[in-house]
């Protein structure tokens, strides 16, 4: 009998805990394949750009190359010509060769060859179309280089309008994990960094022994604390990448950290960006487009992640205050309607008790309380005096009793 009841109890756990458990699994599963989903969708993306791109670049590169050889060969045979000819003919003919080469260098240079040297480099290698597929996806979009040909800003279009809300919803799953952890640690270390907050005098301290009154549920101080941290979290982040590029780019710390502020803002003006062009050692090249990739991506989340929970603290603490101005004008207009009433009463030369005289006062106390905490300022324009005639009035007639005499 116990083993049956044993048996009957295990399988009742296994039954409570297996859908749990199925949940969980789907849960992981979603937030697996969505990552992967992207990777796939860019590789996939990147390839198709280099097959279509590359020749195209190459044939590109390869003409003003021998331009650039035969034009400079021009030049100097101009140039031979008029030691032994100094005619007016040979002149022109070498200024038109020298023009015609000046020409050539410029165009040559803008499509990647070096004029001493005369190679050149693709930008449409594996590695960069990978990159070039990350930036139209996360629409930071640097411009410094771009497909050139019809099926290339065709398939471009394709690519982005599917990619982007795809890229989108990664960025906002990757996001909700960040906030939830950035939740969990604001919880765990709250009172460590509020302490830490009052000796940088960041926040006011409370006194020992002082109570919490209303103006603590508007929590002002605490929002102001929460903004800074998440500003600081975003700056540490920023200044940890810009300490990675300094070591893989000749970039100083400043350079650094304006590219990647420019970069996780999605602003991507173009004027800097990762050295991952040019033949290079494929495996560091390539670890190092990978690092980047990372890294952007997880900073373009947390980037919004944290202007998210800026906006929302800067949203929750104007709710607060407006919620409590309301209730401050809502106490004023009691405390004038009662000292209208209170007024009528004593010119009908009613005789009543103390009862009003001591709520009067206690509003008077709550909003003086408003009046001189150190959020004051923010209801500059609410008259608190108008409880005033209070203190020259303690035997206030009592409302009810006015109205039965009526």
């Amino acid at each position: 009998m116990a083993g049956i009841i044993q048996s009957v109890f295990s399988k009742g756990i296994y039954t409570l805990k297996a859908p749990e458990a199925v949940n969980k699994f789907k849960s992981l599963a979603s937030h697996v394949g969505l990552y992967v989903g992207i990777v796939v969708y860019t590789a996939i993306g990147a390839k198709i750009f280099q097959t279509i791109e590359h020749p195209y670049e190459r044939d590109t590169l390869e003409t003003y190359q021998a331009l650039l050889i035969t034009k400079r060969v021009l030049f100097l045979s101009a140039l031979q010509n008029i030691t032994s000819d100094k005619t007016d003919q040979s002149f022109q003919d070498l200024d038109t060769a020298l023009t015609e080469y000046e020409e050539i260098c410029s165009q040559a240079s803008d499509a990647g060859v070096d004029i001493v040297s005369k190679e050149f480099s693709f930008n449409w290698d594996y590695i960069q179309s990978v990159f070039f597929s990350l930036t139209i996806l996360t629409t930071i979009g640097y411009g410094n280089f771009a497909a050139v040909t019809r099926g290339g800003r065709i398939f471009c279009l394709l690519f982005g309008i599917i990619g982007i809300p795809f890229m989108l919803s990664v960025l906002a799953d990757v996001g909700s994990i960040l906030a939830g952890a950035l939740e969990l640690a604001w919880t765990k270390n709250k009172e460590r960094l509020t302490r830490l907050a009052e000796k940088l005098h960041i926040v006011s301290k409370k006194k020992e022994g002082e109570e919490e009154d209303e103006m603590e549920s508007v929590s002002l101080e605490a929002s102001l604390l929460k903004a800074l941290g998440a500003l600081m979290l975003l700056v540490l982040f920023l200044a940890a990448g810009a300490l990675l590029f300094t070591i893989w780019e000749d970039w100083t710390f400043f350079d650094a950290f304006y590219f990647c502020f420019v970069t996780m803002t999605t602003i991507g003006f173009g004027d800097m960006t990762p050295s991952i062009s040019g033949d290079g050692h494929g495996a560091e090249k390539t670890t190092y487009m990978l690092v980047c990739t990372v890294y952007i991506l997880v900073g373009l989340a947390f980037t919004s992640t944290i202007i998210e929970l800026v906006r929302r603290q800067y949203t929750e603490s104007w709710r607060k205050m407006q919620e409590l101005r309301a209730n401050i004008q809502a106490q004023l207009k009691l405390a004038d309607t009662l000292k209208k009433l209170s007024e009528t009463a004593e010119k009908n030369n009613m005789d009543i008790g103390m009862s009003i005289a001591d709520d009067l006062e206690q509003l008077k106390n709550n909003l003086n309380k408003f009046k001189n905490s150190k959020h004051a300022a923010a209801f500059g324009d609410v008259d608190i005096q108008t409880l005033d005639w209070v203190e020259d009035n303690k035997k206030v007639k009592a409302f009810f009793i006015y109205e039965s005499s009526v």
